[in-house]
């Protein structure tokens, strides 16, 4: 009742996000969980290869991050949004090509989209959300991704085993150019609360000072390694499902079952983040996350540990993600917020491609080996919160 009040409360904008954001969720889960799929069997390209292009797709979201955070401070939230979801519409083009190098630079564009929309969307959430909601908030705003891809993946294998990648293409397509002109017309440009609003190259330059912070820098480390994890994940476990249980429909259940869990999982934690605070919720969403690696690097050369361990990690990883704008929230002001989330999206980037390369890399020595690395990175995830914690108490009580 709590939060459903909170959500008329704030009225139409965060209304109308939420929806923007469910719809592109349903596209965007099921495009970037099959493209390695799609480039292995298309293309006939090895996992090496797959991670690779990839990571194509990664380094045009770095250039997205810079771009796009300082877009969100001088152009807004909303229009930076938008131009994330005319990405979106490129990037469902991928599977209704067979050319190589189309289907690289389709990608590179989908990788520029998905920047623009997470800067602009959770920016625009931030702004619209009241503070002591931010919590719950952060929660629905992944359920876009969580729960649009629990219920566009059954859907999306059925479609691809019955009909393949073209009608799946088509299909995603159709939905992402709706979803585009449909925030280009209802969703509203939020006012600025701040009367302080940086030039376009003020806003570039402003970078240099964000990331000299030592709370900004540990956060992109909370950031950074428990994406490490995850982009290795989005590559390796499709892949090694297929492998394993030789269908799609395998890998659509496993990525149902990871997104209806998360979904629950960002819940808990966004409502437990308004009531207690932020620290004991991360503090716990590391842990589980470094225990759900440690399981998968176990047991990785068997199917059910994707469907225990890995749907674990990808329930840790989500919750994780859940509480960023809160941090950010907390740690920022109104005028520099978008860049530093531009920041931390070029991290999160970076950690995607280094965990899908590694992933790649050594999956080729030992099936288990690229885990067991991303559980070595994550160990000190836990003593870097408790220090960003203590930063931002220090920094309220200069400021109370």
């Amino acid at each position: 009742k709590g939060w459903a009040a909170s959500i008329l409360t704030r009225g139409r904008p965060v209304v109308l996000l939420l929806g923007v954001l469910l719809l592109s969720g349903i596209v965007i889960s099921p495009q970037r969980a099959f493209f390695p799929i799609f480039v292995e069997e298309r293309l006939g390209y090895e996992e090496v290869v797959v991670s690779t292009i990839v990571s194509i797709g990664q380094f045009m979201g770095m250039i997205a991050a810079i771009i796009g955070g300082a877009l969100c401070d001088t152009l807004g939230r909303k229009w930076t949004l938008i131009l994330g979801l005319f990405g979106f519409v490129l990037g469902s083009l991928i599977y209704l090509t067979r050319a190589p190098w189309l289907v690289v630079l389709l990608w590179a564009f989908g990788g520029l989209g998905l920047g623009f929309h997470t800067l602009g969307g959770m920016s625009y959430l931030i702004d619209a959300a009241g503070p002591e909601r931010l919590g719950i908030f952060s929660a629905l705003y992944n359920w876009g991704f969580t729960l649009g891809g629990a219920l566009s993946s059954p859907v999306a294998g059925v479609i691809l085993d019955n009909w393949g990648f073209g009608p799946f293409g088509l299909v995603l397509f159709v939905v992402s150019l709706v979803t585009m002109l449909g925030a280009v017309t209802f969703l509203p440009r939020l006012q600025r609360k701040s009367e302080t609003v940086p030039s376009w190259s003020e806003s570039l330059l402003g970078y240099r000072e964000i990331v000299r912070r030592p709370v900004i820098a540990i956060l992109g480390l909370l950031r950074f390694l428990p994406t490490c994890y995850y982009g290795m994940a989005s590559v390796l476990n499709p892949l090694l499902i297929n492998r394993l249980a030789g269908n799609k429909t395998a890998v659509a259940l496993y990525t149902t079952l990871s997104f209806m869990l998360a979904t629950l999982a960002q819940a808990l934690i966004g409502r437990a983040a308004d009531r207690w605070g932020r620290r004991w919720p991360t503090l716990a969403g590391f842990a589980v996350l470094i225990i759900s690696i440690v399981g998968q690097a176990s047991f990785s050369t068997y199917l059910w540990s994707f469907y225990v361990f890995g749907v674990l990690g990808i329930c840790a990883a989500w919750s994780l993600a859940t509480l960023l704008p809160c941090l950010v929230s907390d740690a920022t002001k109104e005028e520099e917020r978008g860049r530093v989330l531009g920041t931390l999206h070029l991290l999160w980037n970076l950690a995607m491609i280094v965990g899908s390369m590694i992933g790649g890399a050594l999956v080729e020595i030992a099936v288990g080996l690229p885990f067991f690395v991303a559980a070595l990175l994550n160990l000190g995830a836990i003593v870097l919160a408790v220090s960003f914690f203590r930063l931002v108490a220090r920094q309220e009580n200069r400021l109370a």
